[in-house]
């Protein structure tokens, strides 16, 4: 008698090839942001720009991870809309529109908030700068006498740049004067690179997060 559900190695392969590859796919469309988020969703996420090590964070009825000084949470998402608020003892409300990411950087003058397009390339890697220094205008160079990757970023301001995936050395600049050269990071595909600046310009403090 036949087995009809036998397969042959060959095939078992080509099974296995297949649902590895779904899995990938699967994957790459969820990218850096939750899965199973409706699609017309924002997404944030929180910095924590203090050393207070917990920071309570809730935006609206989401309670978001809680992220160690000098690093940031995890993404939630919400649907479109008007959200309070609370960080660090802290409040503010948050217009968040739909498909964009925010970061809500809490810092000891108050909540801090970015937004830029959600990255979904797969190809390339995304360098993205926070200035929450005051008084400066950022720019980051690939290395002390190299090109901008990053130009122009004004405090509480971010700028974003998608590049090749290389092993990056970066240095930052205000103006004409560096102010620090910043951890090099091996960029991969598909991977966002935030580097916040924070401190003071005697002393920066440059922060990676990377997800």
């Amino acid at each position: 008698m036949k087995n009809r559900h036998f397969h042959s190695p060959r095939r078992r392969t080509a099974l296995a090839v297949a649902a590895f590859g779904s899995l990938v796919a699967g994957g790459a469309q969820a990218g850096l942001y939750p899965p199973a988020a409706p699609p017309d969703s924002a997404f944030v996420r929180v910095f924590n720009a203090t050393s207070q090590g917990r920071l309570n964070a809730q935006i609206g009825d989401k309670t978001l991870p809680d992220p160690a000084p000098l690093d940031a949470s995890a993404y939630v998402f919400l649907p479109p809309g008007s959200y309070p608020a609370k960080i660090a003892g802290q409040s503010d409300t948050l217009k968040l529109d739909s498909k964009r990411c925010y970061t809500a950087a809490a810092t000891t003058k108050g909540i801090e908030t970015f937004d830029q397009d959600c990255f979904s390339s797969q190809l390339k890697s995304l360098i993205s700068v926070y200035n929450l220094i005051d008084g400066t205008t950022l720019t980051v160079k690939a290395g002390d006498n190299g090109p901008a990757v990053v130009d122009g970023v004004a405090a509480e301001k971010s700028a974003h740049r998608e590049v090749n995936p290389v092993k990056a050395s970066l240095a930052v600049f205000n103006g004409g004067s560096k102010l620090a050269d910043a951890r090099p990071m091996t960029l991969e595909r598909g991977k966002v690179y935030s580097l916040f600046v924070t401190g003071t310009t005697a002393a920066p403090v440059l922060t990676w997060v990377v997800n």
